[in-house]
């Protein structure tokens, strides 16, 4: 029996993805972000980024059959590169071995302007891969997440804008990483334990900027205590793949095109 290239499960989720990013690319920035968040963060946010993905984690039989299901349904992919970031939660979490075989890519969802779909890949080829793993990580969803990128980069306005995240947005620094690939370097937030009921499909949100950064985000320390609350009511949100489903509609849900 021929191998399928994605679950069904993972092909509704990159639906969502490029939903998502369909969505992002008719509104406003301040619109697509958390409702929690007080007006004059949103301004500061929206005057100086802009939404540059969206991101899921799938798990395709190979990297190159996943590439070629992209290319059929019309969705450039970049080069993929080594996911540096997402490989090391991933590690850490599910006790994963180092040669875990973890990608990363971006999709072009449209010929106008719109956010990418960035699609973390980890085969079920890839050393590490269990079915388990594979169904805790499509039930949590802990690494969809919405990109921001600075328009203008440098240690004091990143500083600035992570600690009003952290502040008056109520969100929790988890951590950072350089990626010496793209040479970007990334600042992730959950929401704090207190809003993290507010239940939304892509709840987490991605700091990006141009170049290395990581001395400016290596001075942020990681509240730990307040990141394990976070994940505590995220994981709340979602119900095992055997129960019956919630009817609260994750949010935002953008309405298909065609």
């Amino acid at each position: 029996m021929p191998e399928v290239t994605f679950e069904p499960c993972d092909v509704q989720r990159l639906q969502h993805a490029v939903d998502y990013a369909l969505h992002a690319s008719k509104q406003s920035l301040d619109a697509l972000l958390p409702p929690w968040m007080p007006g004059d963060l949103k301004r500061e946010i929206k005057s100086g980024c802009v939404v540059s993905h969206c991101a899921t984690l799938l798990f395709p039989e190979t990297v190159e059959s996943a590439l070629a299901y992209f290319d059929e349904n019309g969705w450039p992919a970049s080069t993929t590169i080594p996911s540096v970031l997402v490989k090391r939660r991933l590690v850490e979490r599910h006790w994963l071995p180092d040669d875990a075989d973890i990608r990363v890519t971006r999709l072009r969802v449209t010929t106008g302007l719109a956010p990418e779909v960035e699609v973390f890949l980890f085969p079920r080829c890839s050393p590490g891969y269990t079915d388990a793993v594979g169904a805790q990580e499509r039930v949590h969803g802990f690494e969809n997440h919405v990109g921001l990128f600075m328009d203008r980069p440098d240690e004091r306005a990143l500083t600035r804008l992570a600690d009003r995240l952290e502040t008056g947005g109520r969100m929790v620094y988890e951590g950072s990483a350089h990626n010496p690939h793209e040479n970007t370097t990334m600042l992730y937030f959950a929401p704090s334990a207190a809003v993290a009921m507010s239940r939304r499909r892509f709840p987490r949100w991605e700091l990006q900027c141009a170049g290395d950064l990581t001395a400016c985000a290596d001075r942020r320390p990681v509240r730990t205590e307040a990141v394990c609350s976070a994940y505590a009511a995220l994981k709340a949100n979602h119900v095992d793949g055997g129960l019956p489903r919630s009817t609260r509609r994750p949010v935002p849900v953008a309405v298909r095109e065609g």
